[in-house]
């Protein structure tokens, strides 16, 4: 009969998880929020072009200035931009949390230790072992996919062609076809695009790279 392990809470695990859930609850919020606005553009947009009736302004030969449809159209247009740039902007927020609570964690344990710089991923990952000795939360993490969240927010913030060339070999079958190059807007700098799926994907492996409340992940 395998021994069962005993339930250990984590405190440092609660904190986590439920900090992470409220920035997801944040995302969930803006994207359905963007989503029903396009929604009702869409229908608005489909219910002029069945009514048939001009709506727009004309100049004296009669020649279209502008027309609701069109207005409508961009209309739709910037707000799937924003729901794009919203789901980028808490990708970053996302990482940055387990940058930041990897440094919290940190200085817990080493109080007497003035503020520091733990460096990059690379650092940061080297730093988690050291405590994971002073925590059994804090073992076995970040997940190995953290490594291409970095790399994502890379390319979010700078465009990075670094991390261009490691997503291209290492990019999974999950976020196949998110990163994109497109010459009129970054000028062939790359550039991510992300669905509800993919955020959603980015957002477990972070939750995988901090504490859970039971240590022994049981």
């Amino acid at each position: 009969m395998p021994t069962k392990l005993p339930f250990v809470f984590s405190p440092r695990g609660y904190i986590y998880q439920s900090g992470l859930n409220c920035i997801w609850l944040a995302a969930q919020s803006g994207q359905n929020s963007l989503q029903e606005a396009i929604s009702s553009k869409e229908m608005e947009l489909e219910t002029y072009k069945e009514g048939g009736v001009f709506v727009g302004e004309r100049d004296e030969d009669e020649d279209v200035l502008w027309e609701k449809n069109e207005i409508l159209e961009l209309d739709i247009e910037r707000l799937q931009e924003a729901l794009l740039e919203l789901r980028r902007s808490f990708v970053l927020t996302a990482y940055h949390y387990w940058e930041t609570s990897v440094y919290k964690w940190y200085h817990q344990e080493n109080p007497q230790t003035k503020s520091v710089n733990l460096g990059n991923y690379g650092k940061l990952k080297c730093a988690l072992k050291d405590l994971g000795k002073k925590d059994p939360a804090l073992k076995n993490i970040p997940h190995d996919n953290l490594c291409i969240v970095c790399h994502i927010s890379n390319i979010i913030k700078h465009t990075s062609g670094n991390s261009k060339e490691y997503l291209s070999n290492h990019m999974p079958l999950e976020l196949s076809g998110t990163m994109k190059n497109d010459p009129e807007i970054y000028g062939g700098r790359p550039q991510i695009y992300l669905e509800e799926s993919h955020l959603k994907w980015i957002f477990d492996v972070i939750s995988k790279s901090g504490p859970i409340s039971n240590p022994n992940r049981v």
